[in-house]
């Protein structure tokens, strides 16, 4: 009789010292954002004692998957914040006022005092240096957004690593949650340091790539991307790869194949180094488009010396009409005058030269900015060329675009070879050209602020969101010291009770014995 009653007391004082212990778990973790609060479950049998049921964890999959989702949007936001933010500090016009304006204004400056006094040689010495000065500082930002480019896609080949790396964890974590659910099966199921550790990954996953994950009764789980792709699912992960060459996240099939689902990535950090990879390009496009429209634009009113000469109006159409009337003197084995009218196109003028026969020919050409030319070639650098509206000059810049843009080689013979008479003309081109410069670099800089701006109020809005949810998640499933200090005093009464009766038991056993 002693014997079962001291066997149901036994169990009784292992099941409350193993739920004091549990209680007093979540009191140590009350400030661990991924700890889960658990309750241990305790049924009475009449007349066989208590038993542990089971060990619930407070847990919202559903809290949690939205807090996981909007990690991902903000810790997105964040990448590119980070990455706009270097682009924003290449630019001193934010904190100097400095920067490729000036050297805009100061090349066009040094080009009107040419143009109003074409025979100063400090003035030519002047535009010289200035021109190089704005190729320098357009290359020197280019190759600073090379930099930063690279960076990019080095950041991009750290965090697929990461991703791989946790979903291989989270694979073996199912493996594991198997395993330790059917070894305490019979004690509660108390393998909550698994589910913890779960779901500090899922988190931290969610930072990389937002996910999508399906539970199952005992805790196992599968991980998919938003759009379906999966990364984790019983014992097996799939990785991902990053292909810089392309800017391309890779989702690696088991048949070796490799599926682009950059375009299917909606969050995480991921998702905001492509993000910031296209606002890269972007401004990289609007660097080109300055270094291209001052090498399609800017020319001077050479007419002798050198061997390439270009219109100085360019036009969106190869076939629109020039717009303009007036004449082109040629002056090569022989003198020839060309008249123009405004009706007649870029090819007929071409036509009208070629057909000269005084050593220049001409050939309509495509501007690296995309607009059209006349480019006009001549035979022997001695000849000369004018035009009555100094509508012919030579290029002061020269190359495809920002990759590869100088100072015109012949730029020094060019300044040499001024028509004087056209310098006031010129002149007057150069306020568009001047404009047009200015424009484009502005955009580039507005673009910069601008979205640097805009994704910073976004990251405030989303934040506070996310913020919210925390607090949300910590009220569900996070500790109350107050409750769980209340709850092991009962614990440790009804364990003292059990205590007494074992006290009790024994000196039963020992005043039988005695008796004996």
């Amino acid at each position: 009789m002693f014997g079962g009653t001291f066997g149901i007391v036994s169990q009784g004082l292992e099941i409350l010292r193993k739920s004091i212990d549990i209680r007093n778990r979540n009191i140590l973790n009350a400030n661990n954002p991924d700890y889960a609060q658990e309750d241990p479950v305790i049924k009475t049998f009449v007349p066989y004692g208590i038993s542990l049921e089971t060990i619930e964890r407070v847990k919202s999959l559903h809290y949690v998957q939205q807090r996981n989702a909007q990690l991902s949007l903000v810790s997105s936001l964040d990448e590119r914040i980070k990455n706009n933010t270097r682009v924003e500090e290449l630019f001193q016009e934010f904190t100097q006022g400095l920067g490729g304006i000036e050297y805009i204004n100061t090349f066009f400056t040094s080009y009107q005092d040419l143009m109003k006094d074409p025979t100063n040689e400090g003035a030519r010495a002047n535009l010289v240096q200035s021109a190089n000065s704005l190729v320098g500082y357009l290359k020197d930002r280019k190759r600073n957004l090379d930099t930063i480019s690279q960076s990019i896609d080095y950041s991009m080949r750290q965090y697929v690593d990461k991703v791989n790396s946790i979903t291989k964890k989270l694979a073996k974590l199912n493996q594991e949650i198997l395993i330790t659910y059917a070894q305490t099966y019979a004690r509660g199921q108390d393998y909550k340091n698994i589910l913890d550790e779960r779901d500090r990954l899922l988190r931290e996953l969610s930072e990389y790539i937002n996910i999508r994950v399906q539970e199952d009764d005992i805790g196992r789980f599968k991980v998919e991307t938003s759009k379906g792709f999966v990364l984790v699912e019983d014992k097996f992960s799939w990785e991902l790869a990053y292909d810089g060459a392309n800017k391309r996240v890779l989702w690696k099939s088991k048949d070796g194949s490799q599926v682009d689902i950059s375009g299917e990535i909606s969050g995480g950090r991921l998702k905001g180094g492509l993000d910031a990879i296209a606002d890269l390009q972007d401004y990289q496009n609007r660097l080109n488009q300055l270094a291209k429209k001052l090498i399609s634009e800017v020319k001077l009113p050479a007419k002798t010396g050198i061997t390439e000469y270009y219109w100085t109006l360019n036009y969106a159409n190869s076939t629109d009409p020039l717009g303009t009337s007036g004449t082109i003197t040629l002056n090569g084995s022989s003198s020839v005058i060309i008249n123009y009218t405004s009706t007649d196109t870029l090819t007929d003028l071409a036509n009208a030269i070629n057909s000269a026969g005084v050593g220049f020919s001409a050939v309509v050409v495509a501007n690296p900015d995309g607009t059209y030319t006349l480019q006009i070639t001549s035979s022997n650098p001695s000849y000369t060329i004018t035009d009555s509206n100094g509508m012919v000059g030579g290029r002061v810049f020269e190359g495809t675009g920002i990759a590869d843009i100088k100072v015109a080689g012949d730029i020094s013979t060019q300044l040499s070879n001024l028509d004087y008479s056209k310098a006031d003309e010129f002149n007057q081109y150069s306020r568009l050209w001047w404009d047009n410069s200015k424009n484009i670099y502005q955009g580039l800089t507005s673009a910069i602020a601008g979205n640097l701006n805009s994704y910073k109020k976004q990251y405030d809005i989303e934040n506070a969101v996310l913020n919210s949810l925390n607090a949300k998640l910590q009220e569900m499933q996070g500790v109350s010291i107050d409750k769980e200090f209340m709850e092991v005093f009962q614990l440790q009464k009804s364990y003292q009770a059990l205590a007494k009766v074992v006290s009790a038991i024994d000196e039963l056993i020992q005043t039988t014995l005695n008796m004996v």
